[in-house]
């Protein structure tokens, strides 16, 4: 019996026109890992808006099997706050074609990609290679464990399944939470700079900038009085910036308690709790009927046993594994069609 011929290509992304193929594969991805957070091309063309558009063609290439996409994957350049260069990966491929050997050309691709990135933007500076991988994605896994990427993180999806019990915490005494216009850009800065004050010593935090605050502005997620701010006195001490998930087809729908931070000064005071509560109220009365949020679990905070405390479960684990790290004036990884020759 004669074996049907498969047509596989590899090709530079295209760029917006991409997207909707992109997502639907991302989204397949989402489902069978057990994330709960599908986006819509809305969220994949404001993603992909904060790269260099310049080099986009070059960090993402798409797979296409018979002339529909299947996979792709990026990696790209950004600089972390503590001043190393970061080259972050993703690889996604439709479960129904894992197994076939794609991921493993999407990690070649991005070995090779990241060996220039090295050179030409990490020449003065230690770099890291890093790319996410979810528990239930075995494929993925042993790919990159091949390609010898070891894992140094980990992290989990949390979903509080439902908002039907909410208990009211009071905020600790000299704090107020004050609402957060959709038209103040000058309360929206310094929101985005408290965020990253808060987060500047965590691992792989990118660093602020004002094009990063510019594109921030335009995120699909970006919805300020949804907002929960804790101020103490005229300081921003604490906030959750809440969004709404789409609708899901059995009529459920997500509010994400996300960016959850308290500044340094004014930890362990149960601001975060109280600040959680708060936004469980606001995403249920926004319509949500269940809330999910992303944590790492190597928070040095106990942020995970917050979590878990006031409902959340844990419903994916995600694992981040890195090649490198890579000093100034390295060559970078090499492909493995590189060291194999």
């Amino acid at each position: 019996m004669a074996t049907q011929s498969v047509d596989l290509v590899l090709r530079p992304s295209r760029g917006p026109q991409d997207h909707p193929a992109m997502n639907r594969v991302a989204n397949a991805v989402r489902t069978v890992n057990g994330d709960p957070n599908l986006g819509s091309v809305a969220d994949m063309d404001s993603y992909y808006a904060r790269f260099d558009q310049l080099a986009l063609p070059d960090d993402c290439a798409v797979v296409e099997v018979d002339g529909t996409v299947v996979a792709y994957g990026r990696a790209s350049w950004d600089e972390l706050s503590n001043g190393d260069g970061e080259i972050g990966c993703a690889l996604n491929v439709d479960p129904a074609f894992a197994g076939r050997g794609i991921v493993e050309r999407l990690i070649d691709h991005a070995v090779r990609r990241a060996a220039t990135l090295i050179v030409t933007r990490g020449h003065e500076r230690t770099t890291h290679f890093w790319v996410f991988a979810t528990d239930r994605d075995v494929d993925q896994i042993r790919a990159l464990e091949t390609a010898g990427f070891r894992r140094i993180r980990s992290s989990a999806q949390l979903i509080r399944p439902s908002l039907d019990d909410l208990a009211s915490v009071a905020l600790p005494p000299g704090f107020e939470i004050r609402p957060i216009e959709a038209s103040d850009r000058l309360m929206q800065r310094r929101v985005y700079d408290a965020d990253a004050r808060a987060f500047a010593e965590s691992w792989g935090q990118e660093a602020p900038s004002d094009a990063e605050f510019e594109r921030w502005l335009t995120n699909a997620n970006f919805d300020p009085p949804l907002w929960r701010v804790a101020f103490h006195g005229d300081a921003i001490a604490g906030q959750i910036l809440n969004y709404m998930g789409e609708p899901e087809a059995d009529g459920q729908r997500i509010g994400w308690t996300e960016a959850i931070s308290v500044q340094p000064e004014f930890r362990r005071r149960g601001l975060a709790r109280a600040l959680l509560a708060a936004s469980l109220v606001a995403v249920r009365d926004a319509g949500a009927t269940k809330a999910g949020l992303g944590v790492d679990m190597q928070n040095p905070n106990q942020a995970q046993a917050l979590y878990e405390s006031m409902g959340y479960r844990v419903v994916s684990l995600v694992y981040g594994y890195e090649l490198g790290p890579y000093p100034p004036r390295s060559s970078g990884p090499k492909a493995r069609a590189e060291v194999e020759a």
